[in-house]
């Protein structure tokens, strides 16, 4: 005889599993609808590209974002995951044997016991991990909601004992006349030691258990943690398309929706599991921004004000979205991207500050003074550091500099940027630039005082109409002088120019957007500028935020660097996409934090470590922070900071070379 399964063996009232079976898929479909009504509430995002089935492939079923940097929490994920997957796939082909077509029979039936086992087995282990991490591994750094974490795991685990119970009391009650391929159900026969019939009894009292836990499951499954593995699917399959244009936001106001709803989407997709606050520069400050519990507190604030809940319930009344998150951990995000780059669900906190921000900017409530007074200055002086709008070439004193529409046409633009132009310790870079594009041969002109701020800043603390006003008019001079390239210095710009002006609405002409560091790596490679050396240090490169995490330029600052003769090239731990944060991103330069440290002090504690005389840097902002730091953090002496194209400069045959130190 052919070894199978009786589905019902020793159950009675079938009827009424499949009534409560038929009331807890209603539920579950109920669910599903309550959370699609949530996520469509939002306002709809205009989005271009398309959708990654590859991501979804190694993010949601592989594991592959879990398992970088933390192998024990992606071998836990992959042990609940696929031991649900696998439990899950085994019923519903349990009852398409018992109702439709028997297959599970014969060697059929051996795979499908023993996989059965196997499942079980690694969701208990994946459970047990599970706990392990929470209160021995992360004990401490892991917030705990009773319902919401326990009552999933603690499901899950009863349904999978309650199974293997449920099955080894069958096998002890009536053993089948094969061996058995189901090696948990027959150790639990062995070691049960009941007699046949009080076996049975168990097994019909143990069978209800399973049947009325895994129906509760079902049947929670929409309004529990679970509805993440959905959610963080569907979010990750968009990771792929990139916002095309800002919605305005009198079209957001009649849609009576805060955010976005992918946002919507992005709350629900989050399982705080706390990797985005454990990679934030702020929060390794010891700030008050903590990513995890900023998205939690956005998400509930959403819900509440889409009346989300079992029963649809709009409140009469709801706080502004400027009062979603208290207190001044919005303006604390240097927005780096690392935790959206440390999501294995793609999330990204920084957007959702954004909209806070954007939120706090219109009420004009809670707003730092000096934010206000950078965003004032802009608006009358285009640029944040209250220069006067004639004095934007002082820089340039003494350089017989090309200015365009001025008796100068070129088709590469040379887009110095507001603290270049405006900072007295920073306007040697674009000096230096200057005579780097001389000496490759590499004709450029520049905007002059027609050039205004890139609005990077501006569009990062959420002043949208003031970022189009300025990306319009240096979009007017690009338009207007012809340019089809731009080259900028300042990583801030570079993304700008590259990133946001092309979601505008009607986006700019597409023009090719460079870094310098990009430019000069080519010219060097191509022979057309030659350096002379003269740089006996050992260097150290801090990758800006904007350049690389934001960007993904980190090889051709390091190619130029080893281009230079007699310069020595370490690494620090935190580099490439894992570097550390200055802290002037975001808007911080401008917002002072009541607690915590210096990021900057941080970063420069941890470059002195590598025994580095020289930090090297290609931002300006970069820069500041970190000479800052020298000074605060007792390194005057020890090491020293310089800007990449200040550095090559001086390297050019016939330049003074920099003394060590300076």
């Amino acid at each position: 005889m052919q070894p199978f399964r009786e589905v019902f063996w020793n159950i009675e009232h079938q009827l009424l599993f499949y009534s409560l079976a038929g009331l807890a898929g209603a539920l579950f479909v109920y669910g599903f609808y309550r959370r699609w009504r949530f996520w469509r509430s939002g306002w709809p995002e205009r989005r271009e590209g398309g959708f990654d089935a590859g991501l979804v492939l190694r993010r949601l079923l592989l594991g592959s974002g879990i398992f970088r940097g933390d192998p024990l929490g992606g071998l836990m994920h992959a042990a609940i995951l696929w031991g649900f997957v696998l439990l899950f796939l085994g019923t519903l082909l349990s009852t398409i044997d018992h109702r439709l077509e028997h297959f599970l029979r014969g060697e059929v039936y051996r795979v499908y016991a023993w996989t059965l086992d196997a499942a079980g087995l690694a969701l208990l282990g994946g459970i047990a991990l599970a706990y392990l991490r929470r209160y021995a591994i992360k004990r401490g750094r892991m917030e705990t909601a009773l319902l919401r974490d326990h009552a999933a795991l603690l499901l899950l685990a009863f349904i999978a004992i309650s199974g293997f119970l449920a099955e080894g009391l069958r096998l002890r009650a009536a053993p089948p006349p094969w061996p058995e391929p189901a090696p948990v159900g027959v150790w639990i026969a062995q070691v049960s030691g009941l007699s046949a019939p009080d076996a049975a009894g168990a097994h019909r009292l143990w069978w209800w258990l399973h049947a009325l836990a895994s129906l509760a499951l079902v049947a929670y499954f929409p309004f529990s943690k679970f509805v993440h593995v959905v959610a963080a699917g569907a979010n990750l399959a968009l990771a792929g398309l990139r916002s095309s244009s800002f919605l305005p936001l009198a079209e957001r106001e009649a849609l009576r929706a805060d955010f976005s709803r992918r946002h919507h989407l992005m709350f629900d997709a989050c399982t705080q599991c706390d990797r985005c606050t454990s990679v934030c520069p702020s929060h390794l400050a010891r700030e008050s921004l903590a990513p995890r519990r900023l998205l939690d507190a956005a998400g509930d604030f959403a819900r509440r004000k889409a009346g989300y809940g079992f029963w649809p319930r709009r409140p009469a009344s709801a706080p502004a979205k400027s009062e979603a998150v208290p207190g001044e951990q919005v303006w604390l995000c240097t927005t780096c991207g690392h935790c959206q780059d440390e999501c294995p669900s793609a999330i990204s906190p920084l957007d959702v500050i954004r909209e806070l921000r954007t939120a706090r900017i219109e009420s004009g409530e809670a707003v730092p003074e000096n934010l206000q007074a950078m965003l004032e200055s802009v608006y009358k002086f285009k640029n944040p550091w209250q220069g006067a709008k004639g004095r934007r070439l002082d820089w340039a004193a003494g350089i017989d500099l090309p200015v365009l529409g001025e008796g100068a046409a070129a088709e590469r633009c040379f887009y110095v940027g507001c603290t270049f132009a405006y900072d007295t310790r920073l306007q040697q870079v674009p000096r230096a630039a200057v005579s780097l594009f001389r000496a490759a041969e590499l004709p450029f002109g520049v905007l002059g005082k027609a050039e205004v701020c890139c609005g990077e800043f501006i569009r990062g603390v959420g002043e949208d109409g003031l970022f189009t006003e300025l990306a319009g008019v240096n979009a007017a001079a690009f338009a207007e002088q012809g340019v089809r390239e731009i080259v900028t210095a300042c990583p801030h710009g570079f993304h700008a120019f590259r990133n946001e002006y092309r979601r505008l609405s009607p986006a700019p002409a597409e023009r090719a957007v460079r870094h310098l560091a990009e430019l000069l790596a080519e010219a060097i490679a191509a022979g057309r500028l030659p350096l002379a050396g003269g740089v006996e240090r050992t260097v150290t490169f801090h990758d800006p935020c904007f350049l690389g995490r934001r960007s993904g330029v980190y090889e051709a600052p390091r190619a130029v660097l080893r281009a230079i003769p007699g310069l020595r090239l370490v690494e620090m731990p935190r580099s490439r996409e894992n570097s550390f944060c200055c802290g002037g991103g975001g808007g911080r330069m401008w917002v002072e934090a009541s607690e915590g440290e210096r990021m900057a002090e941080q970063r420069l504690r941890e470059a002195a470590a590598t025994g580095a005389e020289l930090v090297v840097t290609a931002c300006p902002f970069c820069f500041s922070n970190l000479e800052d730091a020298v000074k605060t953090a007792g390194y005057e002496g020890r090491i020293a900071v310089q800007d990449l194209t200040e550095l090559v400069a001086e390297c050019l045959p016939g330049a003074a070379p920099a003394e060590k130190g300076a």
